[in-house]
């Protein structure tokens, strides 16, 4: 009988401060990535100029898999390549690419990530930015889609060309247990 008496006077305070973060479940992936293939851009003029190229991403799927109720959830944009696919284009000449966000409620778009030509930038036909864009992942699946865009700026090559655009990001989830299971 003395034992069952220290263990619930070793339990009592934690019953009485309140389980705080004991039932919560935190998960987290380092990377996931998604491709958008055969993104079309138009033939650049002589003269410096910009390319731009939006597309829409649906997330109302995730929406389902988060769990409702006391949950903190992160989306971290780490990188995207912009690969070239078609028309044999020089990408060397480009100086600044960029993906951006724009929500429905927003009037200017966030940047996520930005790629900035090196001063001796080879033969390249691969764009590519690194980063740690981080977005709340609540306020995303509020929306049926997301707008992102690609916008390249500087020497754009003569051609039409085609790429494929591949985005990766890591994802942070936190939810109370009991959300989860009621």
């Amino acid at each position: 009988m003395r034992s069952s008496y220290r263990i619930l006077l070793l339990t009592l305070p934690l019953l009485t401060v309140g389980c705080g973060d004991l039932f919560y479940v935190e998960a987290e992936t380092e990377e996931l990535c998604k491709t958008q293939r055969d993104l079309s851009f138009p033939a650049g003029l002589p003269l410096p100029g910009s390319v731009q190229q939006t597309f829409l991403f649906p997330v109302s799927d995730i929406t389902a898999t988060i769990p409702a109720g006391d949950t903190e959830s992160v989306l971290r944009v780490r990188s995207f390549t912009l690969k070239a696919t078609s028309g044999n284009p020089e990408l060397s000449g480009i100086e600044k690419a960029s993906l951006t966000l724009r929500l429905q409620n927003q009037s200017r778009p966030t940047t996520l990530l930005e790629y900035r030509r090196a001063a001796n930038q080879p033969s390249t036909q691969t764009l590519s930015a690194t980063g740690n864009g981080t977005l709340d992942l609540q306020e995303l699946i509020r929306e049926e889609e997301l707008e992102l865009t690609m916008e390249a700026s500087g020497a754009l090559p003569p051609r039409a060309w085609t790429a494929d655009l591949t985005v990766c990001a890591g994802l942070r989830l936190k939810a109370d247990f009991f959300d989860m299971i009621f």
